[in-house]
């Protein structure tokens, strides 16, 4: 029950951390939660270190549950480990170690030094979940990429005469992955035709960063994709200094340069992995959405399917087995499915 708690309190975090896991802390003594906390924004205290803070010196001999194993490494801030041995906390419980090459163990390794009872794996397969993305990124340098793709019945994603065809339900629930994510991904054509905002302004919870791939440099200057909501990046060729690139520039948009015709999205995933962005959300479109389908490299997929069907436009390719088996939710009027690449 304290587990599960904690990890309720670490989803509040959801995109404010960066590259740091969702972490929920909550300091139990005699079944009573006397302090709680979650790691609320990257270069914030941690959860347990709240969690800690908040209980006092009534913290002497209690509880500690924690859905990820305490650091033990000084990033931005100290070490959580410092702060348990330092409130003599008597037990901790822990969902998940931390993937983190740098901890991966050692925290638990030191609470155990200094006399502290350590629990492991309690819920660890909910742990484990909420922080795949971290684990991805943590691990390999590359963000979790998930994608997000919107068609008819035939599975057209253009053409259809309309900005949006799913309901907005379906609008909404994006919106809330929008808020999640470290990132947003689309393609120039995407950004040409619809002109988005790429902001979650239905849930209103967080914005996180926009990048467009847009090897010409063919984005107005007047695009929504500019407005300063959040952080802005170009994935461009290299070009020659120009007045839009100035003019770029000058609003803190951050052009990076991949110097090759075409590139993986590996590489692609690599260079954004390098500007500390733990996962992204694409969202389009046709050309940008073949690419990692085509390379499989993606981790997860959202599919929402309108109740409607076009009869023309661009049609979107899956290989069909992702789907085996799939039954889909209901969205408003439109059926959502979602799937692991890896399960």
């Amino acid at each position: 029950m304290f587990m599960q708690y904690a990890l309720n309190l670490a989803t509040k975090g959801w995109g404010r951390t960066g590259i740091n896991p969702l972490v929920g802390a909550v300091v139990v003594k005699n079944g009573k939660i006397i302090g709680q906390g979650f790691h609320r924004k990257i270069g914030e205290a941690h959860a347990e270190v709240v969690a800690l803070a908040e209980a006092g010196i009534r913290a002497d001999k209690a509880d500690l549950y924690v859905n990820l194993e305490p650091c033990c490494v000084h990033g931005y801030t100290p070490p959580c480990v410092n702060a348990i041995i330092a409130g003599n906390i008597k037990r901790a419980v822990i969902g998940a170690i931390d993937p983190n090459p740098a901890v991966n163990g050692k925290g638990i390794k030191i609470l155990r030094k200094h006399g502290i009872e350590v629990v492991e794996n309690v819920l660890n397969a909910q742990a484990c979940e909420l922080n795949r993305w971290y684990r991805k990124y943590i691990t390999t340098k590359m963000p979790y990429v998930i994608l997000k793709v919107a068609a008819t019945q035939n599975m057209k994603i253009s053409g259809f005469g309309t900005k949006y065809i799913t309901s907005e339900d379906s609008l909404r629930y994006v919106h809330a992955l929008r808020s999640q994510v470290g990132a947003i991904l689309v393609g120039i054509n995407t950004l040409l035709t619809d002109n988005p905002f790429l902001t979650d302004r239905l849930v209103h919870r967080h914005n996180p960063a926009r990048i467009v791939i847009d090897p010409n440099l063919e984005i107005p200057l007047d695009a929504n994709f500019l407005a300063p909501a959040a952080r802005r990046i170009i994935i461009s060729k290299p070009n020659k200094a120009s007045v839009k690139t100035d003019a770029l520039k000058e609003m803190g948009v951050e052009l990076i340069y991949l110097d090759a015709n075409r590139y993986t999205t590996k590489e692609l995933l690599m260079n954004i992995g390098m500007l500390k962005i733990g996962s992204i959300l694409v969202e389009g479109g046709g050309e940008t959405f073949d690419c990692f389908l085509t390379e499989k490299n993606y981790d997860e997929l959202y599919l929402f399917v309108a109740p409607t069907k076009a009869q023309q436009g661009l049609e979107i390719k899956f290989d069909r087995a992702i789907f085996a088996g799939k039954i889909p939710e209901p969205i408003g009027e439109d059926s959502l499915y979602h799937v692991y690449r890896n399960n």
